[in-house]
């Protein structure tokens, strides 16, 4: 950390020019992870007393066993500086095999950030990379002025993003007053199926298993967080469910297709006395 204080030191020694960029847009997209990483990164010319070329790159190793993706993007301080935000831009996603590694410099970010071409001659700020995995960051810092050129390489800290899961939908079958699931009405049961998840479920497919005798499908609406509906099957009477008693499991979400945030209770079990 000395050497990058020096480093930084002779960012000051030669002055921050006011500026403000016209039309920019905050993109401040992240993804889940859970690892951050924060690089400074300084890019250049600046000549105020001296004129001093910065220049910033950025290296990413994957040490893991495995595959992993990451996302970066770039949090200016200067453009615009005088202790005002900056834009925060997208400087894309990226993925790496296990020992591999990249590097994202500062032509690098002119060209995904901005299209090729640094807004001013000068730009300052942070590098932030966000993976589900932990990861090898380094970042090598080097200044080129008239009189002296200086490089520095700093190991940048990892940070363990806390994340929050998304809220799930949660579907079961709901049995009737009685407590039972056999709801019928001759040779037709009623099957109700609720989401008692904190999340919207979209349309699924609920089935009731009658074992040998065959299973029926019906189509289930999308529904809101704490919605039901209610289906309607027919009991299989040729050959006959009743044998004396027909036997059945409703099966909510029987093709698999609604992320849940229990996958274990969708079934449930009834009989229908003969």
């Amino acid at each position: 950390m000395r050497r990058l204080s020096r480093f930084l030191s002779l960012i000051l020694s030669v002055g921050v020019l006011p500026f403000v960029l016209p039309g920019a847009t905050v993109i401040a997209q992240t993804q889940e992870s859970a690892f951050e990483y924060v690089a400074k990164v300084v890019c250049g010319t600046r000549d105020r007393h001296h004129r001093v070329v910065f220049a910033t790159s950025v290296n990413i190793h994957n040490p893991g066993p495995g595959d992993t993706k990451l996302f970066k993007k770039l949090a200016l301080t200067f453009p615009p500086g005088k202790q005002q935000p900056g834009d925060i831009r997208r400087l894309g996603e990226d993925a790496l095999k296990p020992d591999q590694a990249l590097q994202t410099d500062c032509a690098d970010i002119a060209e995904r950030a901005f299209g090729g071409t640094f807004p001013t001659p000068y730009i300052e700020g942070f590098v932030v990379i966000q993976s589900p995995t932990s990861l090898d960051v380094t970042a090598v810092y080097t200044a080129s002025g008239r009189d002296n050129t200086s490089i520095d390489v700093e190991q940048i800290r990892e940070r363990q993003r806390r994340t929050t899961p998304p809220p799930l939908a949660d579907l079961i079958p709901v049995p009737g007053a009685s407590g039972t699931f056999c709801i019928r009405r001759n040779d037709q049961l009623s099957v109700t199926i609720r989401n008692q998840g904190a999340a919207a479920a979209g349309p699924s497919t609920t089935a009731v298993d009658f074992g040998a005798f065959g299973i029926a499908t019906a189509g289930t609406p999308g529904l809101a967080a704490g919605a039901s509906t209610t289906l309607t099957f027919t009991i299989p009477t040729n050959p006959n469910c009743f044998n004396p008693d027909c036997e059945f499991r409703i099966i909510a979400d029987s093709a698999l297709v609604v992320p849940e945030s229990d996958e274990t209770n969708n079934i449930a079990a009834g009989v229908c006395l003969g």
